[in-house]
């Protein structure tokens, strides 16, 4: 049963509002002053009912001690600026005395739907943050650097065009730019092309008031690998995004969505192999982005390793689990070809694996990858880690960057050099 705080200086009214409510199934209760309304605890309740009006006030007054809960402000001026007021204050909607009984239920159970729905909304989303985190991931240097190249996109740059490698997160970066835009209470809906033959992906595109299109507007629609669109489906999406309408039964409706492609393919590529309409991807070509493999930032992975091991142990209910340093430094070492993806598998399947309370290298199921990607097992102790890495990557990499690739100091590398005899040739005596 819902319960509704009533504040009304007319005691007539206020017991015929009382009456009214409670033969609806409403637990009530009533003020006649904000003063009194007050020590009731206004956030306490499902719904206030409150007249424009009232003694030393007005009924908006309440809003701010209401907190999430609705008001409903009751008003005998029954003009648009006063309505206009209320609502600007945070009312959640107006009725007009005198008002129909009906329509003053009607506005009540509207209003309670209403803020059902957005706490609904509210719990979704925070069950979404707490099962897919993603902030992590977008905090990376990985992530920062394209939106960064990006910028601050105006609300005219609609069509944009991300690619990269499998697994570099794009529809995660794609969901990252829809929420720091100004569309970001709209929808963001996602079209899986590879999902669709021509006939559903036709229907899920541009049947009804129910497909994708429809769906995203005012909002963000993300089209995964669109070069699997057929040509005449291509077409059509073109003449949509182009003039920024979609045509049906019932007429034109206007669209007002942001595009945003994203594809393991260069746009180029696909329009050289004619998988992607030139006129198509001239709506792109100004905004492509690409986001870089995972090994281009080695620094990231330590931390994204340990911010998915942090949600993986408690889904699998090992809280003491850590990494052990021949684990970190097998994770530094690797190419990861997979990308976040890759290394995602890797560490969910080291949490069901490890034996210990510290995971090893071999839990991870990785091969030590050099930069070509040819992998080969290793021993899993710390010393054969350390040399495999350092004879792998010091004609590349300055002593500085190769002690970041192992995770230890400088002068740590530099010891441990000289105590497994692994010096640079001009370093070496016996090399002179």
């Amino acid at each position: 049963m819902s319960s509704i705080l009533i504040i009304e200086d007319e005691e007539v009214i206020l017991k015929a509002l009382k009456r009214l409510l409670e033969r609806n199934n409403y637990s009530v209760s009533t003020a006649m002053s904000i003063q009194e309304a007050l020590a009731h605890q206004p956030q306490s309740f499902d719904l206030i009912l409150a007249d424009l009006r009232l003694p030393g006030g007005e009924g908006t007054d309440i809003i701010p001690a209401a907190g999430k809960v609705p008001v409903v402000i009751m008003t005998s001026h029954a003009s648009v600026r006063s309505a206009v007021s209320a609502m600007r204050e945070g009312a959640i909607d107006y009725i007009a005395k005198p008002f129909d009984h009906d329509e003053l239920i009607m506005v009540i159970e509207r209003s309670l739907l209403q803020n059902r729905l957005l706490a609904l909304n509210n719990s979704l989303k925070q069950d979404l943050r707490r099962l897919l985190p993603t902030e992590e991931v977008i905090n990376t240097t990985c992530m920062q650097s394209v939106l960064s190249e990006i910028g601050e996109l105006r609300d005219h740059q609609r069509h944009l065009f991300l690619h990269g490698e499998p697994g570099t997160e794009k529809e995660l970066l794609a969901r990252a730019l829809h929420h720091q835009s100004d569309r970001q209470d709209a929808q963001m809906i996602v079209a899986d092309l590879p999902g669709y033959d021509s006939t559903t992906a036709e229907a899920a595109l541009f049947s009804n008031s129910e497909s994708l299109l429809h769906s995203a507007i005012n909002g963000t629609l993300v089209l995964r690998h669109p070069h699997y669109l057929p040509e005449q489906l291509q077409t059509r999406l073109l003449d949509c995004l182009s003039s920024d309408s979609i045509h049906g039964e019932s007429g034109s409706r206007q669209l007002n969505i942001r595009t945003i492609c994203i594809s393991n393919h260069p746009l180029s590529t696909l329009v050289e192999e004619h998988n992607f309409l030139a006129p198509l991807a001239e709506l792109f070509c100004d905004n492509t982005y690409e986001v870089p493999p995972l090994r281009e930032f080695r620094n990231d992975l330590p931390l994204l390793a340990e911010h998915y091991l942090s949600y993986y142990k408690v889904q699998y209910g090992k809280d003491k689990l850590k990494f052990s340093g021949t684990a970190l430094a097998a994770i530094r070492a690797y190419h990861w070809p997979g990308n976040i993806d890759e290394l995602k598998v890797a560490v969910e399947k080291a949490t069901l694996t490890a034996k210990s309370s510290e995971v090893q290298p071999l839990d991870l199921g990785l091969g030590v990858t050099g930069d070509k990607g040819s992998a080969a097992a290793r021993s899993i102790s710390l010393d054969d880690y350390f040399r495999y890495v350092v004879l792998q990557h010091q004609s590349a990499l300055s002593e500085t960057d190769l002690a970041q690739t192992l995770g230890i100091s400088r002068k740590a590398l530099w010891e441990r050099r000289h105590k497994m005899q692994l010096l640079r040739d001009s370093d070496n005596p016996k090399a002179k």
